[in-house]
């Protein structure tokens, strides 16, 4: 009965060791950084601040992933969520801009026309 119990102990924490690194969710924050990294995120003062709380949980992440943590999972999605919201607020950001210019070159082109 002692051997059963040990050998049942001694699986049990080789099934914890073993659990395999949370591949898909590791794409997928690692895509979603790089894409608000190419929107322009770090030159929008909220969107970096989101980019780099997504690259922290994704750090973060990944060494839970490797310490065998389910919960690797949940941070690795909240990484993602973090980097898409990033890349919103930079998109967000962009488009303002450039309805601003378009305001502005709008009231140039009425003041040239209107002597």
């Amino acid at each position: 009965m002692k051997t059963l119990l040990m050998s049942l102990a001694a699986l049990g924490l080789a099934g914890c060791a073993s659990a395999p690194m949370p591949a898909v969710e590791l794409q997928r924050s690692e895509a979603s950084i790089r894409g608000a990294e190419e929107v322009g995120a770090r030159g929008v003062p909220d969107a970096r601040l989101h980019l780099e709380m997504a690259k922290d949980q994704d750090a973060r992440g990944k060494k839970m992933a490797a310490a065998g943590d389910a919960r690797a999972v949940l941070v690795l999605a909240r990484a993602e969520s973090d980097a898409e919201l990033a890349m919103g607020i930079a998109r967000e950001a962009a488009v303002h801009a450039s309805a601003l210019k378009a305001t502005e070159d709008l009231k140039a082109i009425r003041a040239r026309g209107n002597p």
